[in-house]
């Protein structure tokens, strides 16, 4: 018969005893998850949200998977790119042109040399080359651009590596403007409202913030992005294509704005493992049309567009996985 003292000795060490066991399942349960970031872009821009939407997807599902996904604001798609071939990133969204010349070796990426371990899990939406002005700032085509003050964008942007391709194409450098910027996506609107700048340049899917805040806040407008320099720029490479920005979108702007534009990649590093990218696919395809209720720019995108379109680094196998388990794939 057990005594008071050790009666409650007794109890004290079947308390203990369960602690440890929950202790040691949950700490069993902690090392089991996998946590992973994906790098985006500013946040006024398509970019975050659309990192944020996956891993909004991931995350409903960690019960079963044990995956853990968080978003960073970055400077763009090159520096997406670097961050996720040095492994400081997980995976990252990034401009189909700049996806593929990282994949053949371009020296705006650190390292320069082919970046062969770029794996791709799918495209999303559309992005077009936006050039957005002062109203009073008298500047109706790209050519007028030359003696104005420019934001070309921050380094490490899409926005500023497209824009150099641009800037070779009509023969200028930084010294044809009158002042060229670095704001970034979250300071370029209101630096153009102040009157800091006539001008601004935006790779990324409509509608976006910063496009509203200066065409709402100080009349700003689109201006078409076309003539025979971007005519040969787009035929020149596989990766651009004529497009428009639909009009009545945002104010001052009731016709259809004729531009060229890429795509936006959803890419990782091969070294990801496969159940890893089976599981980030699957968040986004099994909740497709709620991805697609996350963000305006995803309205018209297609699964089966969305695993050939814009890509030019190979899909990764836990990607192929799961497009061929649901037919995708044959």
């Amino acid at each position: 018969m057990l005594t008071p003292s050790s009666y409650f000795q007794h109890i004290y060490t079947l308390l203990l005893a369960t602690l440890l066991i929950t202790s040691t399942v949950a700490v069993q349960a902690e090392e089991n998850k996998t946590y992973i970031t994906i790098a985006t872009g500013a946040v006024t821009g398509v970019y975050y949200p659309a990192g944020s939407s996956i891993c909004k997807l991931i995350n409903k599902g960690r019960l079963q998977h044990h995956i853990r996904c968080s978003v960073e604001s970055s400077a763009g798609s090159v520096d997406n790119i670097n961050q996720v071939r040095l492994g400081k990133n997980d995976f990252s969204i990034a401009q189909s042109d700049w996806q593929y010349l990282a994949y053949q070796g371009s020296s705006e990426f650190t390292p320069s040399s082919p970046y062969t371990n770029m794996r791709t899990l799918f495209s999303l939406h559309s992005e077009p080359f936006n050039l957005i002005v002062r109203n009073d700032s008298n500047i109706k085509t790209v050519a007028d651009l030359a003696g104005k003050r420019v934001n070309i964008g921050n380094k490490g942007s899409g926005d500023r590596a497209t824009m150099e391709r641009i800037m070779k194409q009509f023969g200028w450098s930084s010294k044809s403007f009158s002042r060229a910027t670095e704001f970034t996506g979250a300071s370029r609107a209101q630096a153009l409202c102040d009157n800091q700048i006539d001008a601004f340049v935006s790779i990324l899917g409509n509608p976006n913030a910063s496009i509203k805040e200066a065409t709402t806040a100080c009349q700003a407008k689109l201006i078409p992005v076309t003539g025979p320099k971007i005519d040969q720029l787009v035929n020149d490479t596989s990766y651009y294509a004529n497009t428009s920005i639909p009009a009545n979108l945002y104010p001052n702007n009731d016709k259809d704005i004729k531009t060229f534009g890429t795509l936006s990649v959803v890419f990782t590093d091969k070294r990801m493992p496969d159940d890893v990218a089976y599981n980030i696919t699957k968040a986004v395809f099994e909740n497709f049309d709620t991805f697609k209720r996350l963000h305006p720019a995803f309205a018209a995108l297609k699964k089966e567009n969305m695993i050939k379109d814009g890509i030019s680094a190979p899909l990764h196998p836990g990607a192929i996985r799961y497009y061929k388990e649901v037919g995708l794939l044959p």
